[in-house]
């Protein structure tokens, strides 16, 4: 026995969907016939066996008419034939009119694919906005559905759509756009473009970006006085405590040493 099918009950805005589903469940239990309007009455008397068999699909169906709607639209189930009923929820909640029909146009050519959401969830969104169109009378064409997915697509795509251009007329079809697409987006997602990780340390960011660190003027020794904060063009001690004999280390070795020590003070 195949097991109970369960799905949203009819409240305001999901009557297309509602309506596939009631289709098929009435379809599995041989009652589709009695909503569609081909069941006819046998005629006859009620006594007779094939007007009591009748009568009772007829109640069966109404019955799964019932159950599969929300309290606030049991008000359109009161008729015994549940032919009247399904057509009584079509007329209220299959809306054609023009208002619906540019809502529905202006969703379908402005879907986005969004960050972070998955290509094959995009694509059924499209196709879902094409079938409620369709269901409002108006004709979808797979060039039309091929458009509103390929203009959703972010810029990451730009040269796939200008490859898929080249594809030849006999070949451009929706499947084959899809099956592109989707092959496109798995090479996105499983080799995404190299980027550089950043460092956890700071101060090893900053060296990757400006070079090792220079000594600053606090650092350097001067080669006449021997002390620190400038240099020897700029100093104004007349006697030097340190002079600097023929044969002695360099400017920069002596700034150097000097700097050494300092860090290992600290």
């Amino acid at each position: 026995m195949p097991s109970e099918t369960t799905f949203d009950k009819l409240p305001d805005g999901n009557y297309f969907e509602w309506k596939i589903y009631m289709e098929a469940l009435l379809t599995r239990k041989g009652l589709l016939d009695y909503v569609d309007g081909t069941a006819e009455h046998p005629g006859g008397t009620e006594q007779t066996k094939k007007v009591k068999d009748f009568m009772r699909k007829q109640s069966e169906t109404r019955a799964e008419l019932i159950l599969r709607v929300t309290p606030s639209q049991l008000t359109h189930c009161h008729n015994p034939d549940p032919y009247v009923i399904w057509k009584t929820l079509s007329d209220i909640y299959a809306s054609r009119g023009h208002s619906t029909i540019i809502s529905l146009h202006c969703r379908f050519h402005h879907l986005r694919l969004d960050r972070g959401e998955v290509m094959s969830a995009y694509v059924a969104c499209v196709h879902h906005i094409a079938f409620l169109l369709e269901e409002a009378g108006v004709k979808v064409t797979e060039d039309n559905i091929i458009l509103a997915i390929t203009s959703g697509l972010p810029h990451s795509y730009d040269s796939f759509l200008i490859s898929l251009d080249a594809t030849p007329d006999s070949e451009y079809t929706l499947t084959y756009v899809i099956t592109r697409i989707m092959n496109e987006y798995q090479c996105q997602h499983q080799y995404p473009p190299h980027q550089a990780q950043a460092s956890e340390d700071p101060q090893n960011e900053a060296m990757a970006v400006t070079g090792a660190p220079s000594h600053g003027i606090a650092h350097i020794t001067c080669f006449s006085c021997g002390k620190k904060g400038h240099y020897q063009s700029n100093c104004t001690n007349s006697s030097s405590p340190h002079p600097i004999k023929s044969g002695s280390i360099g400017h920069a070795a002596l700034a150097l040493e000097d700097d050494s020590d300092d860090d290992e003070a600290f």
